[in-house]
């Protein structure tokens, strides 16, 4: 059993000092101290294995879930300046995508995990676009498998335009997929559907991938109402604006999550309540690529649930889940006006236990007894936190990924006093700028 003691504990419904037990890959019990805050008290975890030791002041969150991201594209960041959506994927992302190499994929997802994690996310959404081959597909899920963070792969498709699937090779390598690696590594990797756009797919196939991934209980996701453009793309092909559409297929459902969702209409709205879909909100890509700000107040209101995406390194140029907290607020207030709108505990809501929710997993974003053990300690003696106020405005407002000291993930230290146990992180960024620099030059593409 391990022992984990911190200065606070951010609790379902309270922040707490405390200590948390874990034994295996769950939160055993919470055992609270009476006082509401601590400062500089001990944090440890003790197993048969390691003894990791921190005196200072730490707050402990559950891991944060990234709905949304490419990982592959770390290898493509700084390419999404003064560019349009469209411009940057036909220019831009689809070639290199083209040019990439298995062991470009490696080493690239390897690099956005370890960043990933360094962010605060210890569940990623993985929405991969480069399904070449197995081979691809599988070496992402072998980084996960190996690194150990909480990988979900959304295997992305496409049965029409630009490299186009025919349906028959799309469903098989689902079916191999499902077989292969869903529930894989103690639950830790699952598989999920992933068409790309509404544009790019055919209705048929939207039916016939959701029909499967319900079988095999997997959510679907899908990139809709991101820019004005792609919505009219939509309503001139089928008459109806994308959820419409969605919803008339049948594939909208509590499994079924909307990325990005910054066009939608009242009718939308209503439509994604009733059906209980989540939206994915992803403020940084859509400030970069100018595609406009999600409506997640309104939404909220409306009973959508709403979870927090960072989207890929080339449309945010990072993954750090933190920073993508506090976007999420600072947007939804300057928008609508209103100081009161996404108060901390609901923006950490967002980035936990909503994006569990759209997981349809209530073993995650909780810190409580028979939970996951996925979570993350942060560092608070820092000049730009200190001194604290309240504690989930720190987290939210004052905080970045830079402060994550711990993370843990199904009971594995993956992380400790801001140091990688699980790799060797600074021959994986040497290879890495290699391996970039090769895959540019391939693919003739320049920032």
């Amino acid at each position: 059993m391990q022992s984990l003691e911190a200065a606070l504990l951010v609790l379902p419904d309270r922040v707490a000092s405390g200590r948390l037990l874990i034994e295996g890959d769950r939160i055993a019990a919470i055992d609270q101290r009476t006082e509401s805050r601590a400062q500089n008290t001990e944090h440890t975890i003790r197993d048969a294995q390691s003894k990791i030791q921190n005196p200072q002041s730490k707050i402990v969150l559950p891991g944060l879930i990234n709905a949304h991201t490419h990982l592959e594209q770390t290898f493509m960041r700084g390419y999404s300046a003064n560019r349009s959506l469209l411009d940057w994927l036909k220019n831009c992302i689809w070639k290199l995508q083209a040019a990439m190499t298995v062991e470009d994929v490696r080493l690239a997802c390897a690099l956005g995990m370890v960043e990933a994690l360094r962010g605060g996310a210890t569940t990623v959404i993985q929405h991969f676009k480069v399904p070449v081959s197995p081979h691809y597909t599988d070496a992402v899920l072998q980084a996960a498998e190996q690194i150990g963070i909480r990988l979900v792969l959304a295997r992305a498709w496409n049965d029409r335009g630009a490299n186009a699937e025919s349906p028959e090779a799309i469903v098989a390598d689902f079916e191999r997929l499902y077989a292969e690696w869903h529930g894989a590594a103690n639950g830790r990797i699952t598989i999920a559907n992933g068409p790309i756009t509404p544009w790019r797919c055919s209705g048929e196939m939207l039916r016939r991938t959701v029909e499967l991934a319900r079988r095999h209980g997997a959510p679907t996701v899908c990139h809709m109402n991101e820019t004005r453009d792609e919505v009219a793309m939509t309503v001139q092909e089928t008459g109806r604006r994308p959820v419409e559409w969605f919803d008339d297929l049948g594939v909208l459902g509590p499994d079924f999550h909307v990325i990005h969702g910054v066009w939608v209409s009242d009718a939308e709205r209503e439509l994604l309540a009733r059906r209980g879909a989540t939206v994915v909100h992803c403020p940084a890509a859509n400030m970069i690529l100018a595609s406009g700000v999600a409506p997640v107040a309104q939404l909220l209101r409306d009973g959508v649930t709403v979870a927090l995406g960072t989207d890929g390194p080339a449309s945010n140029d990072g993954q750090d889940m933190i920073e993508m907290m506090r976007l999420a607020a600072y947007l939804a207030r300057v928008t609508t006006l209103d100081p009161q709108v996404l108060p901390p505990r609901q923006v950490v809501d967002l980035a936990t236990v909503n994006g569990a929710k759209a997981l349809a997993d209530a073993g995650l974003g909780r810190l409580q007894p028979g939970a996951k053990a996925d979570l993350i300690a942060l560092d608070l003696n820092a000049a730009h936190i200190q001194p604290i106020g309240d504690p989930l405005s720190a987290v939210v407002y004052n905080a970045r990924g830079s402060d994550v000291d711990t993370v843990i993930v199904d009971g594995r230290v993956l992380m400790a006093r801001k140091q990688m146990l699980v790799l060797n992180e600074a021959a994986l960024l040497d290879e890495c700028r290699e391996r970039a620099a090769h895959l540019a030059r391939r693919a003739g593409v320049t920032p």
